[in-house]
């Protein structure tokens, strides 16, 4: 695993993971040109997709749910799925699941989250935080910056 790639850690303090992406990216202006939110299920990703269109009441957060069509996805600047899709050139990999997603290769940031509002959601933070060490990544914990 390069040691090059940066792996943040973010802290949710309510119960929405889907509304604490969103803000992220809105807080971040989306953190880079093209980036990838590995979805728990399609249900997930289809809640975020219709709230990145109107996280903010002066704009939005242009992205598409991945699809069969590569070129589509590929104009993306935010893509959505629930499985490590590249084909928007993605260089940050936004982690929306509770496990460490199974590829993480090529990407040049991850971030990933604390759910401070549930304790058994802390702890597997703590075993996402270990893995990613053990994988040879210095992950960092930001805690919330909004």
């Amino acid at each position: 695993m390069s040691d090059e790639m940066k792996v943040h850690f973010e802290l949710l303090d309510k119960a929405d993971r889907v509304e604490g992406i969103a803000r992220l990216l809105l807080r971040r202006g989306r953190l880079t040109p093209h980036l990838l939110v590995l979805c728990p299920d399609a249900g997930f990703a289809a809640q975020l997709h219709e709230r990145l269109w109107t996280v903010h009441p002066e704009s939005f957060l242009a992205n598409g749910i991945a699809g069969a069509d590569s070129t589509a996805n590929a104009m993306q600047p935010i893509l959505l799925a629930t499985e490590t899709v590249r084909d928007n050139g993605p260089e940050v990999l936004v982690n929306g699941c509770l496990e460490v997603p199974p590829d993480i290769s090529g990407f040049a940031h991850l971030v990933d989250f604390v759910d401070g509002w549930d304790e058994s959601l802390k702890q597997a933070a703590r075993e996402r935080f270990r893995t990613y060490r053990q994988m040879g990544l210095d992950p960092k914990y930001l805690g919330n910056k909004s």
